[in-house]
Formats: structure tokens, sequence, C-alpha cells
């Protein structure tokens, strides 16, 4: 597909992955790691007429900022070229799930963060994920025909989001999922050999294909998608994308 080659051949001279701005030669530490020692806890230090709440609040923001830009560029970086084994999977379950493997135009990609999350935070029910999809899908949502792409590992979120749907949506998914959602993905990756990690990946291409996204961003594989609908196709599309996050995280 057309967005899993702007994956694939993404010239290596626009990546800043390795930016001089994310290092500091004359103390010999990261900008990060710098930026954290510029904060003040005493009032003697502050710059004129700069409260101390102020500036602490400045450096937090700045700190902040730097995250992103690392984690944006280190995304492109590790995606500069995938892999024709994988795109040749993703193309695998184009075919399976579309006609001719052509994906709607108003496609929505929504992924689901259930299975073991749990134990990291309180899981987003279903409902909040339909109603974040009628939100981004705007007027028409119960009228006219709508493709979702239902991207999750557990087999019970697919379930339940279909069987909320309304009835003019059709749900697509597809990648590995668990018939023991409270497990982690790692035992079973260990006991398929990796195909699961194929088929997952794969699946994270299709992801991609939508224009319209809703997320779970204290999941890292919903940040991942974010990272690289951000870095990667948004730009490259004429910045035609958008997302709901219904669980905002932080890098």
């Amino acid at each position: 597909s057309e967005r899993a080659e702007l994956l694939r051949d993404v010239p290596i001279h626009e990546f800043s992955f390795l930016d001089p701005m994310l290092s500091d030669p004359e103390h010999g530490c990261t900008f990060l790691e710098h930026s954290n020692e510029r904060l003040i806890n005493f009032p003697h230090e502050l710059p004129p007429g700069v409260s101390m709440k102020e500036h602490n609040a400045h450096v937090v923001n700045e700190h902040k900022s730097v995250i992103a830009f690392f984690y944006a560029a280190a995304m492109e970086f590790l995606f500069q070229k995938v892999s024709p084994i994988v795109v040749s999977e993703a193309h695998r379950q184009l075919l399976a799930m579309f006609d001719n493997g052509i994906v709607p135009a108003n496609m929505v990609t929504v992924h689901i963060r259930w299975g073991d999350k749990h134990k990291e935070m309180t899981l987003v029910g279903i409902e909040e994920y339909i109603e974040a999809t009628k939100e981004i899908i705007g007027e028409g949502w119960d009228i006219h025909p709508q493709h979702i792409y239902v991207a999750s590992e557990d087999g019970r979120a697919l379930t339940e989001y279909e069987s909320g749907s309304p009835p003019n949506w059709k749900i697509y998914s597809s990648g590995p999922t668990f018939d023991e959602p409270l497990r982690g993905p790692t035992q079973y990756a260990q006991a398929n050999e990796g195909q699961d990690g194929l088929e997952a990946m794969a699946a994270l291409l299709i992801s991609l294909e939508a224009d319209k996204y809703v997320l779970t961003t204290q999941s890292n594989w919903s940040r991942l998608i974010n990272e690289l609908r951000k870095s990667i196709i948004h730009p490259r599309c004429g910045e035609c994308t958008r997302m709901i996050d219904v669980a905002p995280g932080e890098w």
C-alpha cells in the first residue's frame, strides 16, 4: 500500500535522530539530563522578574518538548526501512479483509488496549471507544457506511466493539489476538517463535492506512501509532490526519 511504501522509503537525510540539540558537549551530558539540573529551588537563583514557579514550569515544559522530539525522531529512525517480509504480511492481511486489498477511503483506526493493561491503568470501556469513534467520524456516523479497523490483541474487545457498533459500521481487524487476555503477549511470542510479532507489525502498518484515529496513549502501542502518524503520515498527506485520545499518556 502507499502508506507502507512511505514507511519503507523515508530518506535517511530527513531523520533528526542524532540532532545536536540532544547533547551538551560542554557539560558532557545529554540535554535531557542537563535540563533537569536547571530547576531552581532557591529564590536568590531566579532571573530578575521571574517567579520560581514560572521558571521551573518553563524548564519542565522545555524538557517535555525535547523528550517528545527525541521519541518522534527515534520512531522515524527505527521505521526508515521496514522489512519486505513485514510489508508482504501486511499485503496478505489487506487482501484477507478488503476487496482487492484496497482500504476504504473513510477508514478509522481504533486501538483498544485491554489484555493485561489493567495492571497499569484503568481500562477504557467499549462505550467510550464507540463514542469517540462517532465524534471523529462526525456528521453521518449513523447513516453512511463506515469502516472501522480495530487494532487490539484482546478478542473480547473486538467482540464487544462490534456488538456495540451501529449497524452501518463494518468492523475489520487483523493481527494476533489472545485467548487468555490476562496474560501478556510475551508468553505467546515465545510460544510461536515470533509469528505473532510479524503479524502485529503488519497490523501496525495497516492501522496507519487511516486518516482518523481513536487511540489510548497510555499504551505504548498507541504511542507508537501516534508518533508514526505525526512524524511520517501527517506531513506527507497534506496534514490529513486527526486523532482522539481516550486515555492520554506521556513519554
